[in-house]
């Protein structure tokens, strides 16, 4: 029986079943993902050392870059078809050689940290890693030497495999798609990511029936936010919400075993990430919270200015916050009551209008930290109507005013300021409430800005917003729609988390 084809391309960078349908995938549109369509028929170029295509030729596209590593080149080689009778062109030599040495050998199946240390791959990515990904990181000192993605990830990285598979994953995504090599983000980032995955996966399950130790739990930590970070540069969203909760099971058993505290400063940093993505991802359903009030605080006294460096919230917003999400998350358990509910909310709206941006200590002198702290600040009142009344119209004069004051925050802050890439989360959540065109093109003006500054897209803020104003304005009534409807799939026990970072 005839193959039905290759599976879409979005099917094929998840590793999941596909169903081929065209022009669309319908699997694709189930989970609310946008179908990438379908790649060319393959031709066979080369040994496959590993998988389904072992010891035959491995398949590329009809055009494709291939390594010849007699003449050190990268060469683009044409398929003709059987008709075709002219003489085949010589083979096209590019000047592209920066990559050369991620195509000089695929990810082999040994999981010997010094043998892969030692790949031309290896170094290329490592080096991208650490010249192109890490100042992007981080507010300010992204390109400094304390950059604690340089400081701590790299050497962890070299003595831990479930990190190190993770860094070439997200590594090789970026940069395929940065130099659009798709077998480099379709092929080679996909193996690095599922070994990285595998490799987590059995530490997790060590730390279940064993201590690990600090630099293994460490390693974990990081792992997570790597893989989050890939999933942020591939499509902004995490696939049934696994890895937050995989670093929460490994956080319990740490405190349930020697407590936890501030002096252990990389887990510190790590995990104070980790806790802001948990909140993130909470924005979009309550129910997907998994840090405790307790991490929170922890992290939030003991991680200092970084903290902001790399998320941009002030920690005193994000210990409110994190409460009313908390208090959001057991009411929709039925764990209290309504009154306990819309008391604690209250109170958090009361503490965030209340609270003064301009008495804060900052990481820096820079006058325009206080702008930051603003539009996480209205940002995070905005959300804390909408968990009080889901339904409230967008037009109403509070949520006018917060997202009048978020946009003018953040109007203060220039594209060529490293601060603006901290700025995707106020503006999304400003835009889903903005109702003038003006104020929606300069949403996704400043978005496009982000874009181009970090070299990272994440689509899930844009097309969100693009939903929602579409929905608002083929609507006969003023009753408000929620970005929240179209991030929350029925058929799913495990709903994937949106991360609008």
């Amino acid at each position: 029986m005839p193959r039905a084809g290759p599976a879409c391309m979005t099917c094929r960078e998840k590793c999941r079943k596909c169903d081929r349908g065209r022009p669309s995938c319908q699997r694709c549109i189930s989970k609310g993902l946008v179908c990438r369509g379908y790649p060319d028929q393959f031709r066979f170029c080369g040994i496959a050392s590993r998988g389904k295509w072992k010891n035959a030729r491995i398949p590329v596209a009809e055009r494709d870059i291939v390594f010849d590593s007699q003449t050190n080149v990268i060469e683009v080689q044409q398929q003709q078809s059987p008709s075709d009778s002219s003489t085949p062109s010589e083979p096209q030599r590019s000047t592209r050689l920066a990559i050369d040495s991620i195509l000089v050998q695929p990810a082999g199946d040994t999981d010997d940290i010094a043998s892969i240390l030692n790949w031309a791959q290896t170094k290329t990515l490592l080096d991208h890693y650490d010249t192109f990904i890490c100042p992007h990181q981080l507010a300010e000192i992204g390109d400094d030497k304390d950059n604690p993605y340089r400081a701590y990830i790299i050497p962890l990285a070299k003595k831990q495999i479930c990190l190190l598979y993770a860094v070439l994953g997200f590594s090789a995504v970026h940069l395929g798609k940065l130099t659009e090599n798709t077998r480099l983000h379709e092929t080679t980032a996909v193996e690095y990511r599922l070994k990285a995955i595998r490799a987590l996966g059995e530490q997790i399950s060590k730390s279940q029936t064993t201590s690990l130790s600090k630099e293994e739990q460490d390693a974990v930590f990081a792992t997570i936010q790597v893989l989050l970070l890939h999933d942020i540069a591939e499509t902004g969203i995490s696939e049934h919400g696994v890895h937050i909760t995989g670093a929460m099971s490994v956080c319990k058993n740490v405190l349930l075993a020697e407590g936890f505290n501030g002096r252990r400063q990389r887990a510190v940093f790590f995990l104070g990430n980790l806790a802001w993505l948990d909140i993130i991802r909470a924005f979009a359903g309550t129910r997907r919270l998994c840090f405790t009030q307790e991490i929170r605080e922890i992290v939030a006294s003991a991680g200092g200015h970084r903290f902001e460096l790399v998320n941009g919230c002030p920690r005193e917003i994000f210990l409110i916050i994190g409460r009313a999400l908390e208090k959001a998350k057991e009411y929709k358990h039925g764990w209290t009551t309504e009154e306990d509910f819309r008391s604690t909310l209250l109170l958090a709206n009361q503490e965030l209008y209340s609270w003064d941006p301009k008495r804060k200590m900052y990481p820096s002198s820079d006058p325009r930290w206080v702008s930051v702290a603003v539009a996480f600040q209205f940002a995070c009142i905005l959300h804390v109507y909408r968990l009080l009344d889901p339904s409230r119209p967008a037009n109403s004069p509070e949520i006018q005013e917060a997202v009048m004051m978020t946009l003018d925050a953040t109007a203060d802050i220039p594209s060529d300021s490293t601060l603006i890439e901290l700025l995707i989360l106020p503006l999304f959540m400003a835009g889903a409430d903005s109702l003038s065109r003006h104020s929606q093109y300069y949403v996704l003006a400043r978005l496009r800005e982000i874009e181009r500054r970090s070299e990272m897209r994440n689509p899930v803020p844009a097309d969100l917003l693009k939903k929602v104003w579409t929905a608002r304005a083929a609507q006969d009534g003023l009753e408000n729609i929620s970005w929240r409807d179209f991030t929350c799939f029925p058929e799913l026990t495990q709903q994937h988390d949106y991360l609008i970072i």
